[in-house]
C-alpha cells in the first residue's frame, strides 16, 4: 500500500494536470474557433468580392449587348467588332450563364449562389426585364442567320423590346450590387463582436491558470526540488552499490563472450525462432552450406535438406523440441552447390517464462568425413560381397546351363526317341514324364537366366531390361510395362549389372509383398545421367523403418539392397509411398561408359 503522502502528491498533481489540461483546451478550442471564423470570413469576403465583381459586369454586359444590337440593326460597321453576330451570340450565352450563377450558384463560375431573401426578391423584379433583353438580342441573332425571314417589322420590334427594358434591368442590377456590399458589410460586423468576445475568454482562461494553475504548480516544483535533492543524495548511495553490481556482470558477460566466441569458432551454430525459421547463423555454417547468410536467414532448413530422412523422422525431431527436450541426431544436409555433408546435430530449446519454447539454438559437428570413410568402407564391403555373388551365380548359372541344362536336354531327346507305350496307361505316364521333364527345362534356364542373364552381357542394359519385363510378364499375374527414352547403348559393365539386380529386386518385391497387378519401368537419359523410375499400384508401405542407421546387405530387406546398389555405383536413390498409395522407386545414375 502506498504511503499517504505519496497517495496526496498523486492526487495533486492529478488535479493540476487536469486543470491544465481543461485550461489549455479551452484555449485552444477558442484559438481554433478564431482562426475557423477568420477564414470563413476571408473565404466570404473573397466570395462576396467576386459575387460583387460579376453583378456589376452583368450591368456591364447587359449594355454592351445593347450596343451590338443596335449595330447589328443599322448594319454599321465597328473596327472592335468583325463577326457581330457571333459575338453577339457568345456574350448573350456569358450574360445569360452568369445572371443565373448569381442566382442559383455555379461551381464552375465559384458562385455560392445563397442569396438572402431581399437579394432574391430585387431579382425577382428584374427577371422579366432580362429576358425581354435577352430573348430580343436572340431574335435579332436569329434573323441576321436567316435573312430569308429578316423584316423591317421584326427588327423593330426586337429593338424596341430591348430598349424598353435595359434601363430597369440596369436600375435594378444596381440595387443588387449596393444590397451584396450591404449584406458583407454586415457579415463583417458580425465577425468583429465574436472576435471580440472570444479574445476576451481567452483573457479570462489565461488569468485563471495564471491564478489557480500555474502559482500552485511553481510552489509545487518548489517542494518537489527540495525532495529531488534528498532523493539524489541517497540515489548516490544506491549508485555505488549498483557500479560494484555492474563491474560483477560485466565480468559475467565478458566470460559469455568469451563462451560464445570460442563455441562460435570451434562448432558449427544456428538459431531459428519457435516456427523453425532460421534468425542466425554463424560463418562455419554459411561455409559447410556454400550458402550466404542472407540467402539463408528468414528462410528454413528445407533448403539445405538432402531428402534422406523420411518425414516421420523429422515429426519425431519437432515432437521432441517442442516438448522442451534436448534433441540429438546426425542428419545428411545438401549445400547450395549439390555436394552432400553430414551433421552430428544437437538441438537445444530455449524456453520462454511460460515454459515453452520460444526460440531454438542448434549446434552442429561436420562428420560428412567419417561418414564418407564409413560409406567407402561399407561400399568396399558390400562390393566384395556383391562381386562374389555375382561370381558365384554366374558360375552356378553356367553348371546348370552347361551341365544340368545340357543333360535334361539329352534325356529330353532320349525320352522322345522312346517307341510308343504298349498301353493307354503307359502312353498318358510318358505323356507326363516329357511334360515334367520339358517344365524343368523351362525352370532351370528360368533360374539360369535370372542368376546370369546372357542378353545383359551380349547387348547391353537396355535389352535386358526389356526382356526382364517379358519374362517376368510372361511368369506371373503382373503386368509389366517397359518405356525406354533413353538413347544410351552400353555402360561400365559392374553398373550395368547393378542396375539390372536393382530392377529385378524392385520386381521381385512388387510381386512378393506390394500385391500389385501392374509395374510400369521407365528409363530415360540426360547428357550425364540415366534416370529409371519403377512404378506399381501396389498397397505401398510405411517407410519409418527406413530411418534405421544400421543398413546392411545382409537384412533381407529388398528397399536396402536397392539403397545399397544405388550407392556402389555412386547413384541417388528417391522412393515415394505410403499405404495403399503404390511405390514408386527413383534412381540417378552418373552415366560411365563401358
Amino acid at each position: 500500500m502506498k504511503p499517504k503522502k505519496e497517495v496526496l502528491d498523486e492526487k495533486t498533481g492529478n488535479n493540476f494536470t487536469r486543470m491544465y489540461i481543461f485550461a489549455l483546451t479551452a484555449v485552444a478550442l477558442l484559438t481554433l474557433t478564431g482562426q475557423f471564423l477568420i477564414q470563413s470570413s476571408i473565404s466570404s469576403q473573397i466570395s462576396d468580392s467576386h459575387v460583387v465583381n460579376l453583378a456589376g459586369k452583368q450591368r456591364f454586359k447587359s449594355q454592351e449587348i445593347v450596343k451590338l444590337c443596335l449595330i447589328l440593326y443599322a448594319n454599321l460597321d465597328h473596327i472592335e467588332y468583325k463577326d457581330k453576330t457571333k459575338e453577339l451570340k457568345s456574350l448573350t450565352e456569358y450574360w445569360e450563364k452568369n445572371h443565373l450563377g448569381l442566382r442559383y450558384g455555379n461551381k464552375d463560375l465559384n458562385l455560392p449562389g445563397k442569396n438572402s431573401t431581399k437579394i432574391e426578391e430585387m431579382y425577382d423584379a428584374i427577371d422579366q426585364n432580362f429576358y425581354n433583353v435577352l430573348n430580343g438580342a436572340l431574335t435579332i441573332i436569329s434573323l441576321k442567320e436567316n435573312p430569308a425571314e429578316a423584316t423591317q417589322t421584326k427588327m423593330d420590334a426586337a429593338i424596341r423590346r430591348i430598349l424598353s427594358n435595359e434601363r430597369t434591368f440596369l436600375n435594378g442590377m444596381d440595387e443588387i450590387v449596393h444590397q451584396y456590399d450591404v449584406e458583407a458589410q454586415k457579415k463583417m460586423a458580425l465577425l468583429r463582436k465574436i472576435e471580440h468576445f472570444l479574445l476576451i475568454i481567452t483573457l479570462i482562461i489565461l488569468i485563471f491558470e495564471g491564478l489557480f494553475i500555474f502559482r500552485p504548480a511553481v510552489l509545487q516544483i518548489k517542494l518537489t526540488i527540495r525532495e529531488l535533492i534528498l532523493s539524489e543524495e541517497k540515489a548516490s548511495d544506491l549508485a555505488k552499490k549498483l557500479t560494484i553490481a555492474n563491474k560483477s556482470l560485466e565480468r559475467s558477460i565478458r566470460d559469455l563472450k568469451d563462451i560464445h566466441f570460442a563455441l562460435d569458432h570451434a562448432s558449427i551454430v544456428a538459431k531459428t525462432d519457435k516456427y523453425g525459421i532460421i534468425t542466425y547463423v554463424n560463418d562455419k555454417f554459411c561455409e559447410i552450406s556454400k550458402y550466404k547468410r542472407e540467402e539463408l536467414l528468414g528462410n528454413r532448413f528445407h533448403m539445405i535438406s538432402g531428402h534422406y530422412h523420411s518425414k516421420q523422422f523429422f515429426d519425431r525431431m519437432w515432437e521432441t523440441i517442442s516438448s522442451g527436450k534436448l534433441w540429438n541426431d546426425e542428419i545428411k544436409n545438401k549445400a547450395k552447390d549439390g555436394s552432400f555433408f553430414w551433421l552430428d546435430t544437437t538441438i537445444v530449446p530455449v524456453l520462454s517464462n511460460d515454459g515453452s519454447p520460444g526460440s531454438y539454438i542448434a549446434i552442429y559437428t561436420d562428420i560428412t568425413q567419417k561418414f564418407r570413410q564409413s560409406i567407402n568402407e561399407q561400399k568396399i564391403r558390400t562390393s566384395s560381397i556383391i562381386e562374389g555373388q555375382e561370381k558365384e551365380r554366374k558360375k552356378i548359372a553356367r553348371e546348370l546351363h552347361d551341365g544340368l541344362g545340357q543333360k535334361l536336354t539329352a534325356l529330353k531327346f532320349n525320352i522322345e526317341g522312346l517307341k510308343g507305350a504298349a498301353s493307354k496307361t503307359e502312353k498318358s505316364r510318358l505323356t507326363e514324364i516329357k511334360n515334367m521333364l520339358y517344365e524343368t527345362i523351362v525352370e532351370v534356364r528360368r533360374i539360369s537366366f535370372n542368376l546370369m542373364p546372357s542378353v545383359l552381357s551380349d547387348f547391353g542394359i537396355i535389352p535386358a531390361l526389356k526382356n526382364l519385363s517379358d519374362q517376368v510378364s510372361k511368369s506371373s499375374n503382373i503386368d509389366v510395362v517397359f518405356e525406354n527414352e533413353s538413347n544410351i547403348q552400353r555402360l561400365n559393365k559392374t553398373v550395368e549389372i547393378n542396375i539390372y539386380r536393382i530392377i529385378q529386386e524392385a520386381l521381385n518385391n512388387a510381386i512378393k509383398y506390394a500385391e500389385a497387378d501392374e509395374v510400369t519401368i521407365f528409363v530415360s537419359n540426360s547428357e550425364t545421367c540415366l534416370n529409371i523410375c519403377i512404378s506399381d499400384n501396389g498397397k505401398g508401405f510405411n517407410t519409418s523403418y527406413l530411418d534405421s542407421k544400421i543398413r546392411s546387405v545382409s537384412s533381407g530387406n529388398g528397399i536396402v539392397n536397392i539403397q545399397e546398389r544405388t550407392s556402389l555405383i555412386n547413384g541417388e536413390f528417391r522412393i515415394e509411398t505410403g499405404i495403399g498409395k503404390g511405390t514408386k522407386i527413383m534412381i540417378k545414375v552418373p552415366i560411365v561408359n563401358a
